[in-house]
């Protein structure tokens, strides 16, 4: 084990750094999605199994991580953001060494935020090295089969520009800089934006409520930067794949209509 991995504070995984932390609680729920759907391409199992040396490394119970999938309400945030960062370093062992080389500085901003420290880039270097370790032990089989989702499996730049794992301010030109009249920080805006779920008495009271409110949310954000004209075909679209049963269509259809309209109207220009 490198020397100086200790220092590397799991807290300060996946961004856990200052006003961080809020970002990454209104995108736990969207990330435990993402990663147990193996929407990124990679089956979740497969990951769980690639991410046990971290949960050893921190001392975490791994089995946390299988219990994401029974009970996603009862796992802590270190399991959620160890499985992210098992997730992103996944796509960073997999470049060549040359290709790691140039986007250290991406992986350090991701992990342990903006400006590391000497000590931050030595524990950085040796969890690298943990991954690398693991990921040369897996077969070319092995790797095609965690990798068959039926979505395309991202590399490391797309995976850092997903929703769910993007852990600062989009970076955007200067025509887009800020988010409304004044100019709010994407975990700002998005926090403006989902306001009226959050704000459902229902949802005050009820913390699986919540959570789900915070993934609809999410999922109306991307479903409104992505739709183009009348939004309600994309909205019943979205309706009918989330919907739990065929009578709540017509009410999630409506609602996501609803936010994709608020999201124009707060953000003209950064809608589609």
């Amino acid at each position: 084990m490198t020397d100086g991995f200790d220092d590397l504070d799991p807290d300060a995984l996946a961004a856990l750094d200052g006003p961080a932390a809020a970002a990454f609680a209104s995108r736990k729920a969207r990330l435990t999605e993402a990663l147990l759907s193996g929407e990124t391409g990679v089956q979740f199992e497969a990951l769980a199994l690639f991410s046990e040396p971290l949960f050893s490394l921190y001392e975490v119970d791994a089995s946390g991580a299988f219990q994401l999938q029974t009970d996603p309400a009862g796992v802590g945030d270190d399991v959620v953001a160890l499985l992210e960062t098992a997730r992103v370093l996944w796509a960073f062992v997999s470049l060549s060494p040359s290709e790691r080389a140039k986007r250290r500085p991406q992986l350090a901003a991701q992990l342990v935020g903006e400006d590391p420290s000497e000590e931050d880039w030595v524990g950085l270097d040796g969890l690298v090295e943990t991954a690398s370790i693991h990921w040369q032990a897996l077969l070319p089989e092995e790797i095609d089969a965690a990798q068959a989702t039926g979505h395309d499996t991202l590399g490391f730049d797309a995976l850092l520009r997903h929703p769910a794992f993007r852990v600062g301010p989009e970076s955007e030109d200067a025509t887009h800089a800020g988010f409304g009249s004044d100019s709010l920080s994407e975990t700002e805006a998005r926090a403006l934006f989902a306001q009226p779920l959050l704000e459902d008495p229902e949802v005050l009271i009820d913390p699986d409520a919540f959570e789900d409110a915070l993934a609809r949310a999410d999922d109306y954000w991307q479903l409104a930067r992505e739709t183009d004209g009348d939004a309600a075909p994309a909205a019943r679209a979205w309706a009918e794949a989330h919907a739990s049963a065929p009578q709540d269509v017509a009410p999630l259809a409506a609602e996501a209509e609803r936010m994709v309209e608020r999201f124009r109207t707060l953000f003209p220009r950064h809608a589609s």
